[in-house]
């Protein structure tokens, strides 16, 4: 006799994804947490595995990439170990050719020094890969300047060596970690933009003992017209492609009225539910754009989070499905200066931007009062009141669902505006992160089966 059945087992309440592949499902627990569950048939990694995947394969690995490349990748790093030890070997018999030092010992340092300094440049460009990874292109201006600063710090590095004959291997190891995030940043999606990485001209201008003040005098000149001249030309690009920083810009001069600091904007703007939102063009906000990584940024915005990320309990997720949209849910935290939005699996393919541009709508409600004039005005000031009184350490549930009330009208008004202004709006550069959501319902809960696909 066969026992008895149990009672069915619920549905999830969310699945998480990395890309296509399932890697959690939640479920409430009697507390009124979440429990993590590891889907069947998954092989739960170790931190020290999921660690060196995310450094040394590439996003979204092994959907992103063809079948040949872990092949094609380990026989090429093979190659190119070979063909650096081989180098080193070369770069030996060179320093020993030439009388560097009068013993083995002086040439075999000498040579160690060099391999040391190759070795922490490598690792710099391998780790600046992997902490920026696709902002590099989406933030293709403000990464130029800082590569090129970094590149003229490590100039600076390897002309003090020679001075300090001590400090000589360490000055020269920092240079070498210095250019290779300043290398990396020029060269992953930024040439094809801006051309080729300037040479390292400077690096023969080793100080001679009778020339030093005429030396650093030329290199201080070329450095600040290197800098000044890199200024200018990243300056004076006008992207229509909308990435963070442009799509910031946009969404203030809309809300504030308008264009900010000058530019022309388009006649007649669009008009959606009443609301009339002129939205600054490329012309406008280019000029505008900070050209350094980080700043003017309120709040630091993940988009494409994962759920453990955004909540902590059963009652947070089901109060981030009352106050989100369909297509996804967004997270403020506002003592903490966060922002996290979960993007919903198989939403449509312009849901990350309605998305971004929703969290960094509550970024500007954190920022100085809207003047009169402003569209919506009498709506988001109240708003902008709320979120001042929010205690430390809470999120502002009430002013989420208020704003996702009011995106419902502005969102497409917005959009409608930047394609007048000339942005391009089927395709961004806004880096949303390979997580993705599963959900069922405005109440949550997930189906059993695999999820559906895109």
């Amino acid at each position: 006799m066969e026992p008895p059945e149990g009672p069915p087992t619920p549905p999830p309440l969310c699945r998480e994804l990395w890309g296509p592949r399932e890697a959690a499902r939640y479920r409430g627990d009697p507390r009124g947490g979440l429990q993590r569950l590891v889907p069947p048939g998954a092989c739960p990694q170790s931190c020290l595995r999921r660690a060196a995947a995310r450094v040394l394969l590439p996003q979204g690995y092994p959907e992103s990439v063809s079948p040949d490349y872990l092949q094609y990748q380990c026989w090429d790093a093979l190659q190119a170990l070979c063909s650096t030890l081989t180098g080193a070997l070369a770069t030996r018999a060179v320093l020993q050719a030439v009388g560097v030092g009068d013993s083995a010992a002086t040439v075999t340092g000498a040579t160690l020094a060099w391999v040391l300094r190759d070795g922490v440049g490598m690792v710099t460009r391998i780790t600046f890969a992997w902490l920026q990874g696709s902002r590099l292109d989406c933030e293709a201006k403000q990464w130029r300047l800082a590569a090129d600063v970094l590149n003229d710090a490590a100039l600076v590095l390897e002309l003090l060596a020679p001075a300090w004959p001590r400090a000589g291997p360490a000055l020269l190891t920092l240079a070498a970690a210095t250019k290779g995030a300043g290398l990396c940043g020029l060269a992953l999606g930024l040439r094809g933009k801006f051309g080729a990485p300037p040479r390292g001209l400077m690096g023969t201008l080793g100080p001679p003992p009778g020339l030093r003040g005429v030396t650093w005098g030329v290199v201080t000149l070329l450095l600040g017209t290197h800098l000044g001249a890199n200024l200018r030309a990243v300056g004076a690009l006008r992207l229509p492609t909308l990435n963070r920083p442009r799509l910031r810009l946009a969404l203030g001069g809309a809300l504030r009225g308008g264009a900010q600091g000058g530019g022309a904007t388009r006649p007649h703007p669009p008009r959606e539910g009443g609301v009339i939102l002129t939205v600054p063009g490329p012309e406008d906000v280019n000029p505008r754009e900070p050209l350094l990584p980080g700043f003017s940024t309120r709040l630091s915005l993940h988009l494409g989070a994962p759920l453990h990320r955004l909540v902590q309990s059963e009652a947070e997720f089901r109060k981030a499905l009352e106050c989100g949209a369909d297509d996804y849910i967004i997270v403020l935290r506002p003592s903490q200066g966060w922002v996290g939005v979960g993007l919903r699996r198989g939403a449509p393919p312009d849901a990350p931007l309605r998305a971004c541009a929703h969290a960094l709508l509550l970024e500007e409600l954190l920022g100085p009062d809207l003047p009169p004039g402003a569209p919506m005005g009498a709506a988001l000031r109240p708003l902008q009141q709320r979120l001042r009184r929010c205690p430390p350490g809470t999120v502002p549930w009430g002013v989420v669902a208020e704003s996702s009330r009011l995106w419902r009208t502005l969102g497409p008004a917005f959009l409608r505006g930047l394609a007048a202004a000339g942005w391009e709006t089927q395709r961004h550069l806004l880096a949303p992160d390979e997580w993705q959501l599963e959900w069922a319902g405005p109440g949550g809960g997930a189906s059993e089966d695999k999820p559906r696909p895109q």
